[in-house]
């Protein structure tokens, strides 16, 4: 065999091997949704036509780590949930983030159902884990997905599919989180740090809030005489939303700082 003929082997043997990686394609179905639920006594079917209480919701599956695997999961603190909460990637950790500060948010769960959705392939029925679910103030569910754009394949555009009208059909939202910007992403986790509270909070929201010189970050920079108290109660305030600036841009002295209308009026 000559090193043409070689060659066309090994391009023959490499187009075999990418055929057999495709998975078998999926065949939607008229199969009812199947769901799954912990509510403290193990994973089990969901019989009835009205959800669980969310907040009585365990997550029904613990990440595992290998030395091969893309992410760590990491036990992260919630304050929403007074708790820490299993997540599986970075990337859902800028969810949890994300939604922490929320004053509207009120209940997080991680992994918290599975689905058995109405599509099969090779013959099994296909199925599905979200990765967080979220409850505001009212009572308003709304189930995550977290996966980046370039990783939303086809596969994953059906799951979500199927997933979102079954959410739907419970009257729970659904929502795919892709991810932050660069500049969001880091301020957030700049504020993470100052999600607990300082002492004498109040008080000090109400010195920036009554000082019509303090307008930006730098003006409050510039008054802190308490060793950096003051400070550290602008940045806290900014995490919850006492406080508003464009986290969208990068910050400094210069940034703008504004008191929410709800406040401003109250």
């Amino acid at each position: 065999m000559n090193l043409a003929q070689k060659r066309r082997c090994r391009r023959v043997t490499k187009s075999i091997r990418a055929a057999r990686r495709q998975p078998a394609p999926v065949v939607l179905t008229d199969d009812a949704v199947d769901w799954w639920f912990d509510v403290g006594e193990g994973t089990q079917a969901w019989s009835s036509e009205h959800p669980p209480d969310p907040h009585s919701l365990v997550r029904v599956r613990a990440p595992k780590s290998t030395a091969k695997s893309r992410h760590v999961p990491v036990y992260a603190y919630s304050t929403s949930t007074g708790g820490h909460i299993r997540l599986e990637s970075g990337l859902e950790h800028d969810l949890l983030r994300e939604l922490d500060r929320r004053a509207d948010v009120a209940w997080l769960v991680s992994q918290p159902m599975r689905l058995r959705l109405p599509a099969r392939r090779a013959g099994r029925r296909l199925e599905h884990t979200p990765d967080l679910l979220s409850v505001d103030g009212d009572g308003l569910v709304t189930v995550w997905d977290v996966r980046a754009a370039r990783r939303q394949d086809d596969d994953f555009k059906i799951k979500a599919d199927l997933t979102g009208r079954a959410c739907r059909g419970f009257g729970w939202r659904y929502e795919i989180f892709a991810g932050l910007t660069r500049v969001r992403r880091a301020n957030l986790m700049w504020l993470h740090g100052f999600r607990r509270e300082p002492a004498d909070y109040a008080t000090r929201l109400a010195m920036i809030m009554g000082d019509n010189r303090i307008t930006s970050i730098g003006g409050v920079l510039a008054t802190d005489d308490e060793g950096g108290h003051l400070t550290a109660s602008m940045w806290h305030a900014v995490w919850r939303g006492d406080l508003l600036c464009d986290l969208d841009k990068h910050l400094s002295r210069q940034t703008p700082l504004s008191i929410p209308p709800t406040k401003a009026s109250a």
